[in-house]
């Protein structure tokens, strides 16, 4: 019963959070929208310094989610009650759907648009830091905890 109530909250984490992400992530990359400089007079390197830029800022912060959620979830997995190996996959669902949503949505809004946005640009490399993050989390939990010690860890 307890690891259904966390595949619950998991299941939530993912779905609900998935619009608040959206403007995280569009906060997060905004000094990098700025560095790319206006659309139509912005050199390619200029872009792609911008895109990085924003790349950066979103992975730091969407990395902080993982971090939480990973805590989170390695907690739960360790509690006796608790299917370690069925809870996993929840939590990889609780990070991958935001993400993927954000860019998803993003994607749409700038086909709207005459030119390139670098915070668009960056989303793909945040999912790519994502997916390896939340590895790289799990397997090794005071990574997180090295570069992220303002999350509320739950331990």
């Amino acid at each position: 019963m307890k690891t259904i109530f966390v595949i619950l909250i998991l299941l939530a984490a993912g779905l609900f959070t998935k619009l608040l992400w959206v403007v995280a992530l569009n906060l997060a990359g905004l000094p990098g929208a700025l560095a790319a400089g206006q659309p139509g007079l912005r050199s390619k390197h200029r872009f792609i310094f911008g895109s990085l830029i924003s790349a950066l800022g979103q992975s730091y912060l969407y990395l902080a989610y993982i971090a939480l959620i990973v805590s989170w979830t390695r907690l739960s997995a360790e509690h006796q009650d608790v299917t370690g190996w069925i809870v996993w996959p929840f939590a990889f669902f609780a990070v991958v759907v935001p993400i993927l949503s954000s860019l998803f949505t993003a994607k749409a809004e700038a086909a709207e648009l005459a030119h390139a946005n670098p915070q668009v640009e960056a989303l793909h490399l945040t999912v790519i830091v994502s997916l390896l993050g939340f590895v790289a989390f799990a397997a090794f939990p005071k990574l997180a905890r090295t570069f992220w010690a303002w999350v509320p860890f739950v331990s």
